[in-house]
């Protein structure tokens, strides 16, 4: 799954002044009657009669077997002690009861004994990749057993091991049989002689909801260049990565052009001079990628490359980074190796027609850097090392009108600028293209949606390039970018591991576990929810504090939406004092994952056993119109604020006191939106639309988490690795939530993808810590929970330090002590020990530092020498490595990269050379962003309050 290009999102930015209301006992509320009782679920043992005997039919039913490819058809078994008739059952795939026409009724007379084994073929519908295979009893309600298997695979086959007990696992076809799960794969076809004769000829990275696609997403055209048939029979394909991550083509996947459209293939032979079509086995990139083609082989290490063929950044599709109209990157002409982006394409058949539309991107170190509609002013500046000569340059408008040419003789030198005054025509919502004359190459430099403050300035924030809204303009000269400054994490420095190493499923074969959301449990702290984003929930317990799910929660439970289908994107948890378990979805990966979906779904985990299949949500809330952004952007992190808090905090809505009479719910639900960084209270009452009663600001450009802290009063807001993990404490003040503390995240814990945050209550406080435990999206070294600590804060009742109405006592921050910088003449060839780096980096980049392996989990301090600058502590992976990242504004030229440990001493050091910054082009590598109303306070104080539209590579 790749980057999506989000749309520009409702943003309110409130800004108040510095004083500190907050709460520090709040009571807990018993399971009030605005939260309506969980419907009974379905049970799926439900007593079924067979002959003069009455036995748990759904219990002794289960699904064992599943093929997609070639053929479609379900193998149910029988664990039973009794036959069962299976007459009027019902088959369906994952539309599962919301299309009738998918309902496959089994056929009278149906009878299954005990360990045997029917293979019924599916025929009311197809059996896709990544689909589903359900079993209902005739009442058409009762769910059986139901099995997924992964997205962008067919089952071929998808079966049980051990039958009728263990995980589904691929496995040899055995249709009315026992399982064979042992897989021996079939001898590879041999290499065609002919095969240097089959190139790529064209690639899209459109998804297959994307305006020009061929009909399908990622789609790859090759071509026979030569006289001869080819077979492709048991060729593999990847993207950019390695070739032991290629997947075989099957025959179901290959398209022809048919003189009309391009349809099923039917044939591995590619024809002399013919075209074959195919959706890629791995996700493109819209923002650069590579297709590779491999011939047959047991393993990638003896087959043979093919073909290979990379494109840029909006090449093939559309991009994050700037709007690009490219719908192909194709041959041109065609079968040759010269390829060019083409706003049409065309799959399937000869280029000639598609090439007609060719075009290149501007490449080139020159940037839009700052624009104004409102003054009609744009600036351009040189980011590269040389001049370049920008004479006859055009800035063009959304509609591709001409609104300033650049003046003949006009050359920018290293660091210049370009300031082009009276522009007319730039509307509220427009864009800039920059246009070379000679040769028509163009970009999309950027795209606004409302007017600026003063203008939209180009920033590096968190070592992302972004435009931002700034309160004042600086033509000609250096941006007024805002900045965020933290105070150090208040708790310990160290971290600690918390789970099992790939305690989570890898559901999607990326290597990452995947979990996104964390929360305790009120009711009894001891439990942790922890959710993934593939739409799994787990209850876990910590066992020698590493997590671990309890036994009827292994493996985690998959989620269905209220229509009981689908597969919930499932970003963030929280408890309501009903009970239930309360998670936010941005999108639905099992029917429409390329599209935007926000919703807050309800769970009632009160009846789990061993024999739970799945979690259908009671209630659900669509709150999507409230959340405008782009698929896979939108909402994060969710937790539940009691109306006693928000009443006794002086929270106000509209600049009125919050009553709690005006909603229908005990409390608020908040939501954190990734895209905006937006703070969403909504009050979901139980059979009623969501009600949107306010949107704060988290002070970050990006959101992640967000969690109500009882015991001090306060919202947590997190934002991950893109900005380097920082911490904002919200606290209200004159009824809006404002920034009291920004911390950076413990000096032990390296960048991780962090996005989910759970502290616990203070009555688990130990030695006067309470423990914090994150949720790493990344599953770095195979580890999704990390822990650490706060220390526990003071509590009282009203009148008492931190009690309602006073302010909670800010915890005097730890200051670990950082070593060094070494001196000079510490660092000679007898201390250079183990440490390695790349012999070249650009300022701002991120670069992996080899340190050694016998250091694996220690904390070491880099610096960054001739003036030391200190890059932070870090732990040493199992891999003996650290990932640090060079200050955006270092000199150019040799420096030293100097690892030091807790004491001081020098663990080694390496030279680096480092290089201007990292590259740009006319768009800017980091591109679009969409961003708040900033308030000029704000900026004065230092705080970032500005909102972006975060690029993030999905899995």
């Amino acid at each position: 799954m790749r980057s999506r290009p989000s749309s520009r999102a409702r943003v309110r930015a409130l800004v108040a002044v510095a004083a500190v209301a907050s709460l520090a006992a709040v009571p807990v509320l018993v399971a009030p009657a605005a939260f309506a009782a969980s419907p009974p679920i379905a049970n799926a043992t439900e007593t079924a009669a067979v002959g003069s005997e009455s036995m748990t039919a759904g219990a002794a039913i289960l699904i064992n077997e599943v093929n997609s490819d070639p053929a479609d058809w379900i193998e149910l078994t029988n664990i039973g002690t009794g036959a069962v008739d299976l007459s009027g059952w019902l088959l369906a795939d994952n539309a599962r009861l919301t299309d009738a026409s998918h309902l496959q009724a089994i056929a009278a007379g149906t009878t299954l004994q005990p360990g045997g084994f029917v293979k019924l073929d599916y025929t009311a519908a197809g059996l896709g990749k990544g689909d589903e295979a359900n079993l209902y009893l005739p009442d058409a309600t009762t769910l059986v057993d139901t099995t997924t298997w992964p997205a962008g695979t067919h089952a071929t086959s998808w079966g049980r091991c051990a039958d009728g007990a263990g995980a589904f696992q691929p496995t040899t076809p055995t249709p009315g049989a026992a399982n064979v799960c042992t897989v021996t794969p079939p001898p590879a076809p041999p290499l065609d002689p002919n095969w240097d004769d089959i190139e790529i000829n064209e690639i899209a990275s459109l998804n297959d909801d994307d305006p020009g696609n061929p009909g399908f997403g990622d789609a790859v055209e090759l071509v026979n260049t030569g006289s001869h048939g080819v077979s492709i029979e048991g060729w593999y394909q990847t993207d950019s990565g390695a070739a032991t991550g290629a997947a075989p083509l099957t025959l179901a996947d290959l398209r022809t052009w048919d003189g009309d459209s391009l349809e099923p293939s039917g044939s591995w032979i590619v024809p002399a001079g013919g075209y074959v079509a195919f959706s890629s086995k791995k996700g493109l990139s819209g923002e650069g990628d590579a297709v590779k083609i491999y011939g047959p082989g047991a393993d990638a290490a003896t087959r043979q490359l093919v073909d290979e063929q990379a494109y840029g950044d909006g090449d093939a599709g559309v991009s994050d980074s700037y709007d690009s109209d490219a719908r192909a990157f194709a041959a041109c002409p065609d079968s040759s190796d010269e390829f060019w982006r083409v706003t049409q394409n065309s799959f399937g058949q000869d280029n000639t027609a598609s090439c007609a539309t060719k075009s290149r991107r501007l490449d080139t170190p020159v940037v839009l850097n700052e624009v104004s509609n409102v003054d009609g002013k744009a600036e351009l500046l040189n980011t590269g090392s040389g001049p370049v000569d920008i004479s006859g340059w055009e800035l063009q408008d959304s509609q591709d009108a001409v609104v300033h040419t650049v003046p003949a003789g006009t050359a920018l030198t290293a660091g210049a600028f370009y300031v082009a005054d009276e522009i007319a025509g730039l509307d509220s919502a427009d864009s800039l293209t920059l246009r070379r004359a000679d040769d028509g190459a163009s970009v999309v430099a950027y795209t606004w949606y409302e007017d600026g403050i003063a203008s939209y300035s180009r920033c590096d924030l968190f070592g992302t390039v972004s435009y931002v809204e700034t309160p004042t303009a600086t033509w000609g000269t250096a941006n007024a970018c805002p900045g965020l400054s933290t105070e150090t994490w208040p708790g310990a420095a160290t971290v600690s591991v918390a789970d099992a190493a790939d305690a989570f499923t890898d559901l999607d074969a990326n290597d990452e576990g995947d979990v996104s959301g964390a929360a305790f449990d009120p009711a009894d702290p001891s439990i942790l929810w922890v959710v993934m984003n593939k739409g799994r929930l787990f209850k876990m317990h910590a066992v020698d504090g590493v997590y671990q799910s309890f036994p009827e929660w292994a493996g985690g439970i998959p989620l269905r939406f209220a229509d009981g289908g689908g597969e919930l994107d499932s970003e963030g948890v929280t408890v309501a004092p009903d009970g239930a378990v309360y998670i936010t979805s941005e999108r639905d990966n099992g029917r429409a994952k390329d599209t935007s979906s926000n919703k807050v779904a309800r769970f009632d985990v009160s009846a789990v056993t061993t024999a739970t299949t799945e979690l259908v949500a009671t209630h659900e809330w669509d709150v999507n119109e409230f959340v405008t952004t782009g698929t896979n952007l939108g909402l994060e992190g969710i937790t539940y604020v009691p109306d006693a808090f928000l009443v006794a905090s002086g929270f106000e809505v509209g600049g009125v006191a919050y009553t709690a009479s005006d909603f229908a719910t005990p409390g608020l639900f908040v939501t954190a939106v990734e895209a905006t960084g937006a703070l969403h209270f909504f009050s979901l009452a139980a059979g009623a639309a969501p009600v949107e009663v306010k949107v704060e600001s988290s002070g970050l450009p990006w959101s992640m988490d967000v969690a109500y802290d009882a015991d001090r009063g306060v919202l947590w807001a997190l934002c991950d690795d893109s900005c380097g993990g920082v911490y904002n404490l919200l606290e209200v003040v004159d009824g809006d939530f404002e920034v009291a503390h920004s911390f950076a995240r413990p000096a032990g814990m390296p960048n991780l993808n962090n996005e989910g945050m759970a502290v616990a209550p203070v009555s688990t406080c130990a030695d006067g810590f309470q423990r914090v435990v994150w949720a790493d999206d990344g599953d770095t070294d195979g580890h999704s929970l990390r822990a650490g600590t706060l220390p526990c804060p003071q509590t009282g009742g009203p009148g008492e330090p931190g009690g309602p109405g006073e302010p909670t006592p800010t915890p005097t921050p730890s200051t670990p002590a950082t070593p060094g910088p070494a001196a000079d003449g510490q660092l000679t060839d007898a201390t250079r020990g183990s440490v390695d780096a790349p012999a070249s980096a650009a300022a701002g980049q991120t670069v992996t530092l080899f340190v050694g392996t016998q250091y694996t989990g220690d904390t070491v301090w880099v610096w960054l020498h001739s003036t030391p600058i200190s890059l932070g502590a870090h732990v040493v992976s199992a891999a003996g490595t650290v990932t640090v990242t060079l200050p955006a504004g270092v000199s150019p030229g040799e420096h030293r990269l100097v690892v030091l440990d807790a004491d001081g001493n020098v663990v080694g050091w390496t030279e680096v050379t480092v290089t201007g910054p990292l590259a740009a082009t006319g768009a800017d590598g980091a591109g679009l962003a969409a961003t708040a109303g900033l308030a000029a306070a704000l900026i004065a104080a230092g705080a970032l309050a500005v909102v972006l539209r975060r690029r993030r590579a999905h899995a």
